[in-house]
């Protein structure tokens, strides 16, 4: 599971590293940006379709499934001639991604106890911070060093070793569990229960509004601040559309036999305020891994590297923290567990608005330690009580549940920090310089030996005032987790919901 999530989160970070020698390759610089949307699009707009199937079908056949795609889009794209090609056999990635995702956690919520569920699904979720460290740099190997096709290929043997491992070692009936037993590794399905579970339907109707309402969503968050602008008619009239398609799916799922998302399962707080601390999450991890390296380039002047090594810091902090989620969930209680996470993630954002550019890495690392381990906490008991909450028939739509929202967190916290710390450097830049690139400059050593080096360090003051700005930003909406965290109930029964 670890190895199939990895796979699929470090397809963002290598694939930033070869950009640039894909398009001198290719052709197509306007487009390249899509490169990364169509991935993300098809990704986020499956994961709510994938957990209803995986409740139907089975986990096996649509992790296997799942994988399959995406090591055939793997291959497209490794031989794609054209950025159009390119595109088109990324979202194809996109739609296997989609699915490993939530099916590998509701896989480990299925083969684990409470107690074991939360240090594992630590571990799982782990892997997308690694994966931000290390996905630069592996790029950066194959593609000095090999053809830029390498880093689609890569995938193809990672994927087949993890199909192996689920077709020889993973053992389900397609019906409710009740027993879970990890030996040597092997799952053993002595006592799944033979009883079969009443075949669903898919819910055609709905199925395809949801796609088509996630997709409205998506497509204007992922492209603002790129190629639309937050006042631009086509960035307003989608997102107008997109709650329009919600509403009539909202209606549609409501009058539906078998809906794709059953609304039962949100009306339950133990679903609900999980679901919204999933996006809260979401959106801080995407504001401690987009702004800090940023700042660290940008302003303390160190390489892109050393950038990335700084957000390693949370990858070790996220995993601590999700270990001992478990035991303090079975000592105390879910709520306490939540309220304890946001409250040390609001600390470790406070202590965020301590950088300056006298700020050492050591410190900004031990900052971002601490929104790890917040992170681990939350994160970790988010989904260990919406999969703790429901039968096994259920857990494949309410796990792909909170892994959607936490991906729609980190979408709109993209757009929302990206359009804050744009709004806040303009309007610290003097009128005639509006149309400066001030993280190019900072950035790029060629583009710095054009200007003397006090305006330079104005250029930094201005940046790390704007950083400083978004992190205030990020501890209101941080406090607003803990106030979410306290409406999850202090007791849940199991499959109450």
């Amino acid at each position: 599971m670890m190895l199939a999530n990895f796979m699929s989160a470090v397809e963002a970070t290598i694939v930033a590293t070869a950009i640039p020698t894909i398009v001198s390759s290719l052709g197509g610089f306007s487009l390249f940006t899509w490169v990364f949307s169509a991935f993300l699009l098809t990704q986020g707009a499956t994961i709510p379709l994938y957990g209803k199937l995986s409740d139907i079908y089975g986990r096996k056949k649509i992790f296997v499934f799942g994988v399959m795609l995406f090591i055939i889009g793997s291959a497209l794209c490794g031989f794609a001639n054209s950025m159009y090609m390119l595109i088109i056999f990324r979202a194809i990635q996109g739609i296997g991604a989609g699915a490993v995702l939530p099916t590998s956690q509701t896989i480990i919520g299925d083969i684990y106890r409470l107690e074991e569920r939360a240090r594992i699904q630590g571990y799982l979720s782990s892997v997308w911070g690694i994966s931000a460290v290390i996905g630069p740099a592996v790029g950066g190997i194959i593609v000095q060093n090999f053809s830029w096709a390498w880093i689609f290929f890569i995938n193809i043997p990672i994927g087949v070793v993890c199909i192996m491992t689920i077709a020889f070692y993973f053992h389900e009936d397609a019906s409710k569990l009740k027993s879970f037993t990890v030996q040597r590794s092997k799952i053993s399905d002595d006592k799944i229960l033979n009883k079969k579970s009443k075949p669903g339907k898919i819910d055609y109707a709905g199925s395809i509004l949801l796609i088509s309402a996630i997709s409205f969503l998506l497509i204007p968050l992922l492209e603002a601040g790129s190629i639309w602008q937050l006042d631009d008619i086509r960035f307003l009239g989608m997102i107008f559309s997109s709650l329009v398609l919600f509403v009539i799916f909202w209606i549609i799922e409501h009058r539906a036999e078998d809906p794709i998302i059953p609304f039962s399962l949100l009306k339950s707080s133990a679903i609900l305020f999980p679901n919204i601390l999933g996006l809260i999450v979401g959106i801080t991890t995407i504001a401690i891994s987009s702004i800090i390296p940023m700042f660290a380039q940008g302003v303390l002047g160190t390489t892109a590297i050393v950038a990335g090594f700084l957000l390693a810091s949370m990858s070790i902090g996220w995993p601590l923290a999700s270990s001992q989620a478990g035991k303090i969930i079975l000592k105390t209680s879910f709520r306490f567990t939540a309220i304890s996470g946001s409250i040390v993630l609001l600390a470790g954002s406070l202590l965020l608005l301590m950088i300056n550019q006298n700020a050492s890495l050591i410190e900004i690392s031990f900052y971002i330690f601490i929104v790890g381990l917040g992170l681990g906490l939350t994160s970790t008991t988010s989904i260990v009580v919406v999969q703790h909450v429901v039968p096994w028939e259920k857990r494949g739509v309410a796990t792909s549940s909170n892994s959607f929202m936490r991906m729609l967190g980190s979408t709109f916290g993209a757009t929302l920090f990206g359009g804050l710390l744009n709004y806040h450097i303009k309007s610290m830049i003097p009128e005639s310089q509006k149309n400066i690139d001030i993280i190019k400059i900072l950035i790029d050593p060629i583009q710095k030996q054009k200007y003397s080096s006090a305006y330079i360090e104005q250029l930094k003051n201005i940046l790390g005032n704007a950083v400083h700005s978004i992190y205030f930003y990020l501890v209101i909406i941080v406090f607003i987790g803990i106030v979410v965290a306290y409406f999850i109930p202090k007791e849940i029964k199991e499959e109450s919901v």
